[in-house]
């Protein structure tokens, strides 16, 4: 009671409040920056007249980078390919309709700033459930596809591919709720990367990559009222041919329990036949050919029928397969082609691992329905992650080598801000990414605002962006953030809700975001129940009557939120089972085995949270590098209709997207503006005042607020506008009140005496500023005068100090570098003999390995042959004996009355034939004895013959070092006897001075000679090693160049293609990961015969490879490989993309 007594007094506060209206000329304006006023009643009532008073609908209104949309709920005339002409030839022209807010006018000025700023953009959809987010994106990418500039066959089907991946992505990720019959359960940001070389004026499309958040697995299993599963199952009964349907396992969805929960199985505006030859021609552009196609119903259809499958109570409280769904598991088997008994025994068995050892533990009859959602929800998962797994090998093929010339736009369709009756783990996510997609609105939001300021010239203090500091720091904290908090409770031996809100509050307990409550429904939630009874179990654990709530509260921005904690523990751990895995991949079918066996291999799987928070981070960073725009998609009304405005329900979501915050930035700075041409056009023709009749509108528009008397604090005057500060409005509304009247008398008097005083103003500065000009031109003529006459003498001075200490740091360097180079070379000598030596071993080792290895091949091939030889024999003598005992048979038929003679006859020629065999294979063998030995006596003497060649390179080494000490003794004696002659030669140079005169004469010539030759190569080889040394410095610039090249490369992708570098904080959060399972799952399952029997299947279905960039931390690329066959199972054609990406065979 007292809850709806407060709800009542805000209502009648809410209806009391009185706003100013904007004048009729504003109504229905296409930019809500032009109306006067901007309170939440004035935009309401702007976007309401061009909505519903228009003469043609106008669901489309901007104010600053947002463009508002509203949902029409009918298709209008504004989106054929005339109006995306219309867009697409005004951005050639380098600008845009004006006065037409569209969705193609957001995707048009994205592109055309992207090719001029070279910076990537970014466009956010957001929105709640039923406001047009899926067909807004469409139209968004669709502009942009369809405007492309190709140049090959190859981007025409890129192009085609980026198109075709809507109706995959809406067939298993969206479903009809109460809100929206198409609505996206899943969040997803596409990149459009484009190839801009640096001065180009268009870009040329290269292909697309895909990003996933949050999918809604819970839907699998559950649906509300007035709801339905995803579309997939409605499709494949619909639009698959009736004589496959028992083939691939497809029932009428009112036979499903996983799909008739909502009682709505047809869904009005949505052709289901027609949607699925839509998705099937999608799949085949993906290069999902018909048969895998088949296989992908199978497993669909297969995920459907497993929740027919019921239970029963047995005596001990465990678990059984009802007798009545016993065919529903089969069927399931079938389709999924893995055995019915191991399946029957993963629905009511698991299996736990302890201290190395397998624990089969039966599962309860409480928990045999979760245990059954659970595999059906994660397999439906993986197929999801598998289609967008397809279409990114396809079409995030990034060949460029120039990696700077790729750019890219992003499109961000997530979910809006959520507040239920009963909130779980999804609306905290949801909530979560909310917020932090409204701190970047924020943000940029001022930011866009101060660009315009900046733009037209005008003062003003820069205004502080809002933050949500204290929310981001609950769930962000580095060590006590809520996730690592559910993280580190999962880890527990046994996960308690209760641990998890006592240590959040002794963590946050003073955090003002933080509150714990008791009852369910905070803030303006939906979806209250009107009575507590009735309801399966599902319901019940959404919040049932006799379930006790135990949550907390946590202040968003836009409202109030209270979430339920008894599931989050549950929900952060779910994962797919190692045995689930494990079964699936024993099946036959190639796709099952692929898809279900999905995941990280060899560690711990993270949870829900972790992923999903490493998925956000990597979005903020992407976003963070881009130039962004805003779409907030908005629902008039909760009846889906096109005529009905409900003004609350759009107030809501308003409040909810941030609009309330756009408006207050607006406030802030200076939200009413006026173009001078407007002012100059309403006045300028009944001004009859010389003064300012010939002036131009900036002029023009000054004088008309001093003839008002408008105070000069109150507006700032910009290049093109008039901006006027808060509260200021009405100042302007009574000058355009005036509009089309003359000015009075003392009007014009003041404006007379404003110009007299602003042209004496004029006049005195003009003379002022004259006679400080020639004061500087005087001081700047002796300046120069002063600087010629010093400068001679100080340039003299420093000639010479520079040349003397130029000349002693040459001559101090030089003798660095001959005492460097003398060490250098002696060292390196040392260096390349022992390197030398080195090799020369190593060649030795090698060449006699490889001697011995083609010895011991020859030896093989020689046995190889004998054995073929001997096997013929063998097939030859059993043939023999075949046709002997065959004539042994004829001759009994025909001899029957010598029956006993014959056979005793037969008998002994058996018995010799049987001694002769015998014989034989006894020579076989002992011949075979012998090629034994004789090998064995072969491998004896090779042995004998590798020690020999051992001990002859071991003699020749020691001959070589004997002759090398011979050759030193050698030389030791030449040295003696030179010596010798030496002396004796001084002794008779003593006797013959004459003679010695003349010869020493001639030795100081030959010994000048020398010189000269020494010197002339001492020059050489200095001049060699400079250039060495400049050829060496010039390596090292060029390395260093290439590293600066590389590290600029790895910057840019590191922060625009966050996707392509390698993750480096996987290893550092491991506090996110839990084993979910004691089960080894890396147990081979399928043997190497098993599969090359599948070879050809695999082959056509297509395998995922990874194309190495050969770059550092770089990710390798996703490539999906297939091979073709003809019908003689053949090759025919190996393909890794569309176009031209193939090989034909």
């Amino acid at each position: 009671m007292p809850k709806k007594k407060n709800d009542e007094d805000d209502e009648e506060k809410e209806k009391v409040v009185t706003f100013t209206p904007n004048p009729k000329s504003l109504d229905g304006v296409p930019d809500l920056s032009m109306l006067v006023y901007l309170e939440m009643k004035n935009v309401l009532c702007n976007v309401e007249h061009r909505f519903c008073k228009m003469a043609r609908k106008s669901p489309y209104t901007s104010v600053s980078t947002i463009l508002l949309a509203i949902n029409p709920y009918e298709r209008l005339p504004i989106y054929g390919q005339d109006v995306i002409n219309e867009f697409h030839n005004a951005q050639k022209k380098g600008r845009l309709p004006q006065g037409r807010p569209h969705p193609y006018g957001v995707s048009a000025r994205s592109y055309m700033r992207m090719i001029q700023r070279k910076c990537n953009q970014s466009v956010i959809v957001c929105g709640e459930s039923g406001a047009g987010k899926t067909e807004t994106t469409k139209l968004l990418m669709r502009y942009l596809a369809m405007t492309a500039a190709p140049s090959t066959n190859t981007e025409l089907i890129v192009e085609q591919q980026i198109i075709a991946a809507s109706p995959i992505l809406e067939a298993y990720g969206n479903a009809k709720t109460v809100l929206n019959n198409n609505s996206s359960r899943f969040g997803k940001f596409t990149k459009l990367l484009y190839d801009v070389p640096e001065k180009a004026r268009e870009g040329r499309i290269l292909g697309s990559y895909l990003e996933t958040y949050l999918l809604e697995k819970s839907r699998v299993v559950f649906q509300a009222n007035n709801e339905r599963n995803y579309h997939i199952p409605y499709f494949l009964y619909h639009g698959v041919d009736k004589n496959a349907h028992h083939t691939l396992g497809i029932v009428p969805p009112e036979q499903l329990y996983y799909a008739n929960q909502g009682g709505t199985a047809q869904v009005a505006g949505i052709n289901d036949a027609e949607r699925f030859k839509e998705l099937a021609e999608s799949l085949r552009l993906m290069r999902v050919d018909d048969d895998t196609q088949n296989d992908l119903w199978r497993i669909t259809s297969g995920i459907f029928m497993l929740g027919n499958v019921c239970f029963r109570r047995e005596g001990d409280g465990f678990a059984s397969i009802d007798p009545t769904s016993k065919q529903a598991l089969l069927e399931t088997a079938r389709l999924w082609n893995i055995d019915a008994t191991a399946f029957e025994t993963r629905l009511t068995t698991s299996n736990l691992k302890a201290r190395g050892q397998n624990i089969v533990r039966k599962i309860k009859f409480e928990d045999a329905a979760t245990n059954r959602d659970s595999i059906a929800k994660s397999f439906y998962e993986n197929v999801f992650l598998y289609l967008c797994q397809r279409i990114n090998a396809e079409l995030y093929q990034t060949d460029e080598e120039d990696i700077k010339s790729i750019l890219f736009i992003g499109i961000l369709d997530v979910f809006g801000f959520e507040n239920f009756w009963i909130n779980s783990l999804e609306q905290f996510c949801i909530n979560f990414t909310n917020e932090k997609l409204q701190q970047f609105f924020n943000y940029h939001i001022i930011q866009s605002e101060q660009e315009e300021y900046i733009k037209e010239g005008v003062q003003w203090t820069e205004l502080t962006v809002p933050n949500n500091v204290h929310y981001l720091d609950l769930i962000e904290h580095k060590d006590y953030g809520f996730f690592k908090l559910l993280d580190s409770a999962c880890k527990a031996p046994q996960p308690d809700s209760e641990a998890l809100m006592q240590e959040l509050f002794n963590r946050h307990g003073d955090n003002g975001c933080l509150k714990r409550v008791t009852q369910p429904g905070s803030g303006q939630a939906r979806g209250k129940p009107k009575s507590n009874g009735g309801g399966n179990n599902r319901r019940q654990r959404r919040g049932g009557a006799n379930n006790k709530f135990d949550g907390f509260e946590v202040r968003h921005f836009a409202d109030l939120v209270a979430y339920d904690v008894s599931k989050f523990l549950i929900k952060n751990m779910e994962a797919v089972h190692p045995d689930t895995a494990k079964m699936l991949k024993k099946s036959k079918n190639v796709l099952v085995q692929e898809i279900g066996s999905a995941g990280p291999k060899g560690r711990k799987k993270k949870s829900v949270t972790a992923v999903f928070a490493g998925g956000i981070k990597t979005l903020m960073k992407n976003l963070h590098a881009t130039e962004p725009y805003f779409v907030r998609c908005v629902n008039p009304n909760m009846q889906k209709s096109s005529t009905i405005w409900t003004e609350s329900v759009v107030e809501h979501q308003l409040r909810c997207g941030g609009l309330v915050e756009a408006l207050k930035v607006l406030k802030l700075g200076y939200p009413t503006r006026v173009p001078y041409s407007t002012l100059y056009d309403e006045y300028h023709g009944n001004v009859t005042n010389p003064l300012i009749k010939n002036m131009g509108p900036e002029s023009f528009s000054t004088a008309l607020l001093i003839a008002f008397d408008v105070n000069e604090d109150d507006y700032e005057l910009g290049l093109t506008k008039i901006f006027f500060k808060p509260s200021k409005a009405a100042v302007l509304d009574a000058i355009m009140g005036q509009a089309g009247q003359p000015l009075s008398v003392a009007q014009n008097e003041k404006i007379t005496k404003w110009v007299v005083k602003k042209r004496i103003k004029q006049m005195v500065g003009s003379l002022r500023a004259f006679l400080e000009l020639r004061k500087r031109v005087r001081l700047t003529r002796a300046e120069a005068r002063w600087r010629y006459a010093g400068r001679i003498a100080a340039l003299l001075g420093g000639t010479v100090l520079n040349h003397l200490d130029i000349a002693r740091k040459n001559i101090i360097e030089r003798k660095k570098k001959e005492a460097a180079l003398g060490m250098q070379a002696f060292f390196r000598g040392t260096y390349q003999r022992s390197k030398y030596l080195k090799r020369i071993d190593k060649v030795r080792k090698a060449t006699k390995m490889v001697w011995i290895c083609y010895r011991r091949y020859q030896d093989r091939i020689e046995l190889q042959k004998w054995l073929d030889v001997k096997v013929e024999e063998t097939r030859k003598r059993e043939e023999e004996r075949r046709k002997r005992e065959a004539e042994e048979a004829r001759q009994r038929a025909i001899e029957e009355e010598r029956r006993k003679a014959a056979e005793a006859e037969a008998e002994r020629k058996r018995k010799e034939a049987m001694a002769e065999e015998d014989r034989k294979n006894y020579e076989a063998k002992k011949k075979q004895e012998e090629l034994e030995r004789a090998r064995a006596e072969e491998e004896r003497q090779a042995k004998e013959r590798e020690e020999e060649e051992r001990k002859r390179l071991d003699d020749e080494r020691k001959k070589a070092a004997d002759a090398e000490t011979q050759r030193e003794q050698e030389r030791k004696l030449k040295e003696e006897e030179e010596r010798k002659h030496k002396e004796e030669d001084d002794a008779r140079l003593e006797q013959e001075r004459d003679a010695a005169r003349k010869r020493i004469e001639q030795k100081s010539l030959t010994l000048q000679q020398e010189k000269k030759v020494a010197e002339s190569e001492e020059r050489e080889e200095r001049k060699q090693k400079r250039e060495k040394k400049i050829k060496s410095k010039r390596d090292k610039r060029r390395k260093a160049e290439d590293r600066r090249k590389d590290e600029e490369e790895e910057e840019y992708i590191k922060t625009n293609f966050s996707e392509m570098v390698q993750d480096s904080d996987e290893d550092e959060e491991q506090d996110s990961d839990y084993d979910s399972s004691g089960s080894d799952s890396a147990d081979p399952v399928l043997s190497i015969a098993q599969q090359l029997k599948q070879f050809e299947k695999i082959a056509a279905t297509g395998q995922l490879f990874l194309k190495y960039t050969g770059k550092r931390r770089r990710k390798p690329q996703d490539r999906i490989v297939k091979v073709s066959f003809d019908n003689k199972y053949k090759p025919k054609q190996i393909s890794w993309g569309s176009g031209s990406r193939h090989i034909d065979f």
